[in-house]
Order: C-alpha cells, then structure tokens, then sequence
C-alpha cells in the first residue's frame, strides 16, 4: 500500500476536488467517465472501482507435486479469498480427495463438474448467511458443547463427549464461512468503526474455532477416563457463563457486561492453580487426562477475556 498526499481544490462553489493517482486509475482499467465507490467513515474516505455485481473471481490451481493436506489448504485460502469457481488439475486419488473434503469442509461449496484431469467446485452463497447471524449459531454451539460437557463431568456419557467432538467440525465450517465474509467485506471499506467491526467477527470466530477444539479435547480425555468427574463443573459452569457474556457484550455493544466478564476471568485464575496441586493425587494416566481438562478450560477461560475486550473496545467508540 502506498502513502500519498494530495492537495484539496474548491471548484463550482461548492464542490471539493482531490485527484487521483494516475498509476492507480491505470492498474485498475479505469478511465475518464469511469465510477468509483466511496466509503465514508467518520474520519476517512475509501475509494474502489465499481466493479458489476456479476462479476465473478475465478481461480486455477495445478495440484501437480501438491500432497493432500497442501492442495486442502489451497482451496481454502482460495475460499477464503472470496473466489467463486476454483477449478483444480488433479493428478491422483490423493488429489480428488482433497477436492471432496474441501467441499465437505466449505460451507457452500460444490464440485459442479469432474472431468477426470480436472475438479470444478463453485460456491454458492447468498444474502441468508448475516455474519452477526453465523457468529450467533457459532457462539450457541460452543455453549451448548460446554453445556454437555458439564453434564458428562455429572453423569458420565459416552454418547454426549462423541456428539460434542462431533460437532468441532460443524464450528470450523462455520468459522471458514465468516473469514471468508470478512476478508470481502474488508477489500470494500474503509479503516473506521466498520473496519474494527468486521476486525471483531474475524476475531470472534477464530476464538470459536479454538473454544470448539478445546471442548472436544475435553471430551476425548473425558471418554478415557470413563467416568464423571463433578467438582470440574465448579471452573466448568463460570466458563460457560463468562462466554454468553463476552458474546452479548459484542452484540449489544454492552461496555459494563464486557467488564464484568474481565473481572470474572482474574477471578477464575486462582481457582484453575487449586486444580493443578489436586491433580497429583491421581495415577499418572488419570493425572494427564485431568490436566489436559483444566488446561482447556483455563484457556477457554482466557478466549473469553480476549473477546470481552475486543467487545469493550468496540462499545467505547460506539
């Protein structure tokens, strides 16, 4: 990005001027009579060429030397890159593997055509996924997975620690779907309130992402041990209520509530070192499956502070 100064004109009596760049308006395929889109934030102005709503970014990847895992992390970050057809030259099964799970993993992916030598996946979004919509979902999940998995620390289930590392996947497809709305949304604005906005869905999604890995974690350790454990639901509960809190906070833009989850989290600490001198009691199998527990939700614990202050943040310069 380059930094340039340019000078304010009066003309007409009641018009400003700035010019632009040429080099930009060359890059860019525009000309004279040409429109471009202004975003005005309160202190700064954003100007993109307008682009026809069907317009469509198209992408070709040649899969060729690329093992599963790598072509899978390309098409996600082609995903993520707000492309609309990603068209992939398989040479293998490994190759068409990737293909498939990418449209497992990607909300709104299709393969739409398999030529043999080549994948086509399209994506297919539309207006009904709202970003305040999906961090919703996401963010009842990741309370309803700590709900269950405070049952389970009760009444030992099978049955609910294999839904909750279930539905881990269900948060990641969701978590893909709102990076990808944000880096869009991010191309089009300016750097005001908006910005910091969207900067707060990005941030709030990844620590979704995270929570969701941490709550199947605990139910993996929770099956080897095969059997409850209560006195967790005592970190286990606060976890779950400093969450709701940290999400309502964003949404309403609520500064004191944002605080309060702040204060709970310092709060927490001690109780989280009283766990750790307990742990040696157990034999040493029992003893890493219950520290793993307290370490997730220790860190669960400090994804909500992260995100009470991002909300607090934002409420201030509402």
């Amino acid at each position: 990005m380059r930094v340039e100064a340019r000078k304010i004109y009066f003309s007409g009596g009641s018009s400003y001027i700035v010019t632009l760049p040429k080099k930009w308006v060359e890059e860019n395929g525009l000309s004279v009579g040409d429109n471009v889109v202004m975003y005005v934030g309160k202190s700064s102005i954003s100007l993109v060429p307008q682009m026809p709503k069907n317009v469509r970014k198209e992408v070709e990847i040649d899969a060729n030397g690329l093992g599963k895992a790598c072509l899978l992390r390309r098409i996600i970050s082609c995903y993520l890159a707000g492309y609309d057809s990603i068209k992939v030259k398989v040479y293998n099964e490994e190759h068409r593997n990737a293909a498939d799970s990418a449209a497992d993993t990607l909300i709104g992916v299709e393969i739409m055509e398999d030529l043999g030598k080549t994948i086509s996946l399209e994506v297919f979004l539309d207006d009904r996924f709202k970003t305040e919509n999906v961090l919703e979902k996401m963010s009842n999940m990741c309370l309803a997975m700590l709900s269950d998995f405070c049952s389970s620390l009760q009444n030992f289930s099978e049955y609910i620690c294999n839904s909750i590392i279930l539905r881990e996947s269900e948060i990641d497809r969701l978590h893909f779907l709102v990076l990808r709305q944000v880096g869009m949304a991010v191309q089009r604005i300016a750097i005001d309130e908006k910005a910091r906005i969207l900067f707060g869905y990005w941030t709030f999604a990844r620590r979704y992402e995270r929570i969701a890995d941490h709550a199947a974690n605990m139910a993996r350790n929770l099956l080897k041990l095969g059997r409850s454990i209560p006195e967790l639901c005592k970190i286990v509960e606060p976890c779950v209520e400093m969450l709701k809190m940290s999400a309502l906070a964003f949404f309403r833009r609520d500064g004191e509530m944002a605080d309060a989850v702040l204060t709970e989290f310092e709060d927490m600490k001690g109780i989280h070192e009283k766990y750790y001198v307990k742990i040696v009691n157990h034999r040493v199998e029992e003893a890493l499956s219950i520290k793993s527990i307290v370490d997730s939700i220790a860190r669960i614990a400090a994804y909500s502070a992260d995100m009470a202050e991002i909300a607090l943040d934002i409420a201030m310069d509402s």
